[in-house]
């Protein structure tokens, strides 16, 4: 990423979220500390955030509740050709009349595209995602209740007895922050906990995540590798990689990316 692009999403992090550790910025960017220091330093001199310990604040902080990791519309454009072929692979998996719950995340938003033609009982934690289906099928949509977290566009409770609890779904369909021998990964606490209650209502897990995923660690682990059941990536992973999770009994599915798909720009 261009040092300028990279400064311009830290400003657009630290404004939505008022606040913005250099831990924060630094897993977002994947970029060393020194050069996140740098570029906090570069934007404060500028006037467009202000420096403190530890971080930066917003000139005009909004303080507001947010979830650690990546802005949806950040995240939205990232390895978008390797997302839609991704999401083209797993919409083979559907049966007609299925019951499904899509999780809130970028890669599965790009489910939405092949979902038109079909129509099933789907429920959905994700504002754009829901939004997306009423306006291109005619899938019946349920969301739960609970809070809504801007950034990340979705809605999440911290009550057990929520309609989640009343939903069951064939198969799950979810995005990560990370995956490897040690389990699925998230960044925040909330996200986990929102995650695993999703888990209890199906049968099958189908993980979405391009190969970039398959190379980060978090500290935080949503699942064991025994709870996902297929795993759908794309040709950017390893043999190696991929050997990790074959060896524990998960179904791979290594998606090709068509040259629509490099085509493909983020709505």
């Amino acid at each position: 990423m261009l040092e300028r692009e990279r400064q311009r999403l830290i400003v657009k992090v630290v404004n939505e979220r008022s606040f913005a550790s250099v831990g924060d910025l630094v897993e977002l960017f994947s970029a060393s500390e020194t050069t996140i220091r740098r570029d906090i330093n570069a934007l404060a001199q500028g006037g467009e955030i202000r420096r403190i310990r530890g971080g930066a604040e917003a000139v005009s902080p909004w303080h507001q509740a947010h979830l650690v990791g990546m802005p949806f519309a950040m995240s939205k454009a990232i390895h978008v050709p390797q997302k839609r072929a991704i999401a083209r692979a797993a919409a083979q998996l559907i049966c007609p009349g299925e019951s499904i719950i899509i999780n809130g995340g970028t890669t599965t938003y790009a489910l939405v595209e092949f979902l038109a033609a079909h129509e099933l009982d789907i429920l959905t934690n994700s504002f754009p995602i829901a939004a997306q289906l009423l306006a291109t099928s005619r899938n019946r949509i349920t969301l739960p209740g609970g809070t809504i977290f801007r950034e990340q566009n979705i809605v999440l409770s911290p009550f057990d007895n929520d309609v989640i609890e009343n939903f069951w779904g064939s198969r799950l369909f979810t995005g990560c922050y990370g995956v490897n021998r040690f389990g699925v990964m998230e960044t925040d606490p909330l996200i986990v906990q929102a995650q695993r209650k999703l888990l209890k209502r199906s049968e099958n897990v189908v993980l979405m995540a391009d190969s970039s995923k398959l190379r980060r660690k978090s500290s935080m682990v949503v699942a064991a590798l025994t709870n996902v059941t297929t795993l759908i990536t794309d040709s950017g992973a390893s043999a190696d990689e991929i050997e990790v999770f074959k060896t524990a009994g998960i179904e791979v599915i290594v998606a090709t990316v068509a040259e629509e798909d490099q085509l493909r720009l983020p709505a």
